[in-house]
């Protein structure tokens, strides 16, 4: 009888109040199934989720497809300040309603992929790597991976591609907003409405402004951190806090969600990961979704039409499980195949992301969104209690045990050591090599030239770095200068006007220091890529100018994961495991480095040649040693092994100039 009752009742609001008393969460859930529902956002949500997602699997045309991540914090931030201030505004707000609803919208999905992927981790990951899932394991169920995952950034920090759940930091931004945000409305709800909307303005406009200024000084905080991320939830919120802002006339609508759309496109494609991100940046996709939801809120649009497409509404219904699972589904294939990726692959990838997005938001999403309000709130938060320590549980066996050692013999742990290995240090980072953003390069010491001794100038990003400590151990007799600096390829189209730090570090080296403090050789050494073809000759005509003989050494061989695990993969220390692993870029481009090098008139040593036969490289070297730690960086017995088969070139080269003249002093107040 109350279960016919129950669905007679079922047609409306008003209706179901006449039929039996209900609770403050059922009603208030009955009056939000009939808020009025944006098609346009739903829309929007898949315009946010897919560049993300080709971006993440490598799709060309999509190099700025992070910016979907602020489009979502832009629309969290309106959908839920709306819901929170429409409740404050009729006085039926409850923090503990608002946190069951986050509870259901966010745990199941989120669980469910943790679950899973905890399932697989210890199938593929390194000690070393199960060793960090479990830590990120307890910080994604606490909400704090964007903390550990900023703990963890740098230069040598470990790949991405072994971080199965380094997705989940814009999670725990956008929580950890919501863990402040509902208090600080009910603070300034106490004083007057104008207070919410100019506390609001002010926070956002502090925040906007340290992130402004910190991109300068620490990249990566400003990434990852809230202080200067919570700007973009509350560029949405703001939208719903001053609902009425004039969008009302047909033609604004238009140009509004136009140049909102186009904004949003225009990031996508132009932006890499060269551009200073979020910072200033960043308004251009926050701005452009800001105006896109502005627009649709005062009437229809054509840009509202095309986001109210079926398609793209599907997309964006099933965006935050597609969110969930892509990130995985992308580091479990490339850590399996361990082989560079190809397209049929990449649409493999992308393919099992869409469907694993939509079984979630089918069979979990969907029926956690329907659970009967009359469930007490005490009930569900419980339930998500259990739900956290079962994942802290899950955590903390794979930290304890320190990764689950015992799944491997000695000689594949011998070689997964080196997955830890510190390239900082064994490079002389901090110093003479330049990693983090707020180090000083230090020319007195690392660009000390010694009277009577053959004087070497070592130039370059991390793979003139790794060179490093095979010069050190192998060039007797020749004093090593070094001037590196993480991402500093030698190849300037531009001396008079460097672009970045980069560039000015390269400028300052070649064009100020180098030619009042003559050497001997000059060796360039990069990770290069084809766009350094065009300004090699001018970097090699610069040395020239300080320097009796330039050395470039060409791109050394790269494998898609790091070379550790291909020898832990392989039942033997072969190099067949590891053949298949190899990148094509460096053995297209080195043939034509070599011929811009020497046409430009230097000496041109090629690491293919030396370390490659048939496209099969060394892998190990004197000792057992990995001659390399991660994708293409060497250890340091595999720095010296390399810097055996330089030598000859190194030493005849040297020897067959006069030692340079000596000109005492070191690079003035201007530093590299």
């Amino acid at each position: 009888m109350r279960s016919t009752r129950r669905e007679a009742c079922s047609a409306g609001v008003t209706a179901v109040r006449h039929c039996w008393p209900l609770s403050r969460v059922e009603l208030k859930t009955m009056n939000n199934i009939h808020q009025t529902y944006r098609a346009d956002v739903d829309g929007l949500r898949a315009v946010a989720i897919l560049p993300v997602v080709m971006f993440h699997i490598g799709f060309p045309g999509f190099f700025g497809g992070f910016v979907g991540v602020d489009v979502f914090f832009v629309i969290s931030g309106y959908l839920i300040t709306r819901i929170i201030v429409r409740e404050m505004r009729e006085g039926s707000f409850s923090i503990a309603d608002f946190y069951r609803r986050r509870v259901l919208r966010i745990f199941p999905a989120l669980f469910a992929m943790l679950a899973a992927v905890s399932v697989l981790a210890p199938m593929v990951m390194l000690p070393g790597e199960l060793l960090r899932y479990g830590k990120s394991v307890v910080s994604t169920t606490l909400f704090y991976s964007n903390m550990l995952f900023y703990s963890e950034s740098g230069y040598f920090a470990p790949d991405s591609h072994t971080k199965a759940l380094l997705h989940t930091w814009s999670l725990a931004v956008e929580e950890q907003f919501y863990l402040f945000w509902p208090l600080i409305l009910l603070v300034l709800r106490a004083r007057s409405q104008a207070a919410i909307r100019w506390g609001a303005f002010t926070i956002a406009l502090v925040s906007f402004v340290f992130s402004a200024w910190l991109i300068e000084h620490d990249a990566a905080a400003t990434f990852y951190l809230i202080p200067t991320r919570a700007w973009e939830l509350l560029a949405g919120a703001l939208v719903a806090i001053f609902p009425n802002l004039p969008a009302q006339r047909r033609w604004l609508r238009e140009f509004l969600s136009g140049a909102g759309l186009l904004a949003i496109l225009v990031a996508i494609k132009f932006y890499n990961e060269g551009v200073p991100f979020p910072g200033v940046a960043a308004l251009l996709p926050v701005l452009g979704a800001v105006a896109i939801i502005l627009a649709g809120g005062n009437g229809g649009s054509l840009v509202g039409r095309l986001l109210s497409w079926q398609p793209m509404v599907f997309v964006g219904k099933i965006s935050f499980s597609l969110y969930l699972w892509h990130w995985p589904v992308i580091v479990f294939t490339q850590i399996g195949l361990l082989r560079e990726q190809t397209w049929p692959v990449k649409f493999a990838e992308l393919l099992a992301s869409m469907l694993m997005g939509w079984l979630s938001w089918r069979y979990v999403e969907r029926p956690f969104r329907h659970v009967s309000p009359l469930l007490p709130n005490r009930v569900v938060l419980g339930r998500a209690g259990l739900a956290i320590a079962a994942a802290l549980c899950v955590g903390l066996a794979y930290v304890l045990p320190q990764g689950w050692p015992q799944r491997f013999n000695d000689q594949q742990l011998a070689f997964a050591k080196y997955e830890t290995y510190n390239g900082d240090q064994q490079y002389r980072g901090g110093s003479c090599f330049v990693v983090g953003e707020n180090e000083q390069f230090d020319a007195e010491h690392c660009l000390q030239r010694k009277e009577g001794e053959r004087n070497l100038l070592l130039i370059g990003d991390s793979h003139a770095a790794h060179l490093w400590p095979g010069l050190h151990a192998r060039a007797n007799g020749i004093n090593v200068l070094q001037a590196t600096h993480t991402g500093c390829r030698p190849a300037l189209t531009d001396f008079d006007h460097p672009k970045n730090l980069c560039e000015q570090f390269v400028t300052d080296v070649l064009k100020q220091w180098l030619p009042s403090h003559p050497v001997d050789v000059v060796v360039l050494a990069g990770r290069w890529t084809h766009s350094d073809l065009k300004g090699l000759p001018l970097t090699i005509s610069a040395a020239l100018k300080g320097a009796k003989r330039v050395v470039v050494v060409g791109p050394i061989p790269q494998y898609v994961s790091a070379l550790p695990r291909f020898l832990v993969r392989a039942s033997a220390p072969s190099q067949e495991l590891a053949a298949a692993g190899l990148t094509s870029g460096p053995f297209a481009l080195d043939p034509q480095m070599r011929q811009v090098a020497t046409a430009a008139g230097a000496q041109y040593f090629s690491l293919i040649n030396a370390l490659c036969v048939d496209h099969s490289c060394k892998v190990i070297v004197d000792g057992g040693v990995p001659i390399q730690f991660d994708y293409g960086h060497l250890t340091v017995e595999g720095s010296s092994y390399v810097v055996g088969l330089m030598m000859p070139l190194i030493a005849g080269t040297v020897a067959a100039v006069e030692p340079a003249s000596v000109t005492r002093g070191v690079i003035g107040s201007r530093q590299p």
